[in-house]
């Protein structure tokens, strides 16, 4: 989904940089964009973490930096460079990211007749879906297909993704965790290989997927195979839109767990009010169920500066008391 958001990003992007990058010829070629974001977290969370005690007001930071270029006006050559200081309990924030300015993403896509090709070094597991589960915002607390599309696999791999003008798409992905290095190997027997595959339909207005992932497991971790899909619907009637997702994952070790979405956005004034609820049922221990509920509203300040200020509720899975946040994000683009 990260890529595809790229795609349609790309080329507005390399138009507008294009007298930029006429003026720096040592810089960048003409194709060349250079872009990215901040965003500023400050909040407090009552009875935070496993502890109860981290509940201070406290601030962190995400940066990142997106190089995308075109060297035939239908490729895309990106690369994602990542820095940040989450902790804490704002850690599970969408936006958290740790370590400091890292290369996370690098990868080459490029057409072959109606497919969509990726390719590269670094490449997340849900870099390539073609499937749309959900429309919902996504960019706060609580998220959906946290099993199917949780993107904690990164390695060499490479993507094909389909389209047609009848709303029908799908993908498949390979992601090798141990591809990068030489004592383990693209698709070794002592390296985890994780496997995505995605069908659905976007429709005018509606549209949903399913996804199917699967991690071998060689390397040492826990493999696992997931089996998830959800749907999305704006009515007319109103500038809302309502989306709803199941998701499942079946470990080589471990009990089964189940996740159910649903999340609607809404239109209100200058901004987006966006509320959720999800809730996680894990087979056999109802002390590792667990239901959360979110409810922002973003708008902007300024074509550059967007402000979301939030409320979250998370239930604690130890002996803790549930953790309740109260957040306002700001980001920047640049």
């Amino acid at each position: 989904m990260k890529l595809f958001s790229r795609l349609l990003v790309a080329p507005a992007a390399l138009g507008l940089m294009a007298p930029v990058a006429a003026n720096a010829d040592t810089a960048f070629s003409s194709t060349t964009t250079l872009g990215g974001s901040a965003v500023f977290t400050t909040g407090s969370v009552a009875d935070g973490g496993t502890s109860d005690t981290e509940e201070e007001l406290y601030m962190q930071y995400a940066y990142t930096l997106d190089v995308n270029s075109s060297f035939t006006g239908e490729d895309l050559f990106s690369a994602g460079i990542v820095a940040g200081n989450a902790s804490g309990p704002l850690a599970s924030m969408d936006s958290a990211e740790t370590g400091d300015l890292d290369v996370q993403s690098l990868f080459y896509n490029f057409p072959v007749g109606d497919l969509s090709v990726t390719v590269g070094p670094l490449v997340d597991q849900d870099d390539v879906v073609a499937a749309t589960t959900s429309a919902y915002s996504d960019a706060f607390r609580l998220g959906s297909m946290p099993y199917s599309l949780a993107g904690n696999e990164t390695g060499p791999g490479v993507g094909v993704a389909y389209s047609n003008d009848n709303g029908v798409v799908a993908s498949v992905s390979f992601v090798s965790v141990g591809g990068a290095s030489s004592t383990v190997g693209i698709g070794a027997d002592d390296g985890d290989d994780v496997s995505t595959f995605t069908l659905g339909y976007n429709g005018d207005g509606f549209g949903g997927g399913l996804v199917i992932a699967s991690n071998d497991g060689e390397g040492g971790t826990t493999g696992y195979d997931t089996f998830g899909g959800g749907i999305y619907y704006s009515p007319e009637s109103i500038d809302a839109t309502f989306s709803v997702a199941y998701d499942t994952t079946d470990p080589e070790t471990g009990a089964d767990a189940t996740d159910l979405f649903v999340g609607v956005d809404y239109e209100v004034g200058p901004g987006t009010l966006s509320a959720a609820y999800n809730s996680t049922d894990v087979d056999g221990s109802d002390s590792l169920d667990s239901t959360g509920f979110e409810v922002s509203y973003t708008y902007s300040l300024n074509d550059n500066v967007t402000l979301t200020p939030g409320f979250f509720t998370v239930e604690d899975t130890s002996t803790g008391d549930d953790d309740t946040g109260v957040v306002v994000e700001t980001a920047f683009s640049f």
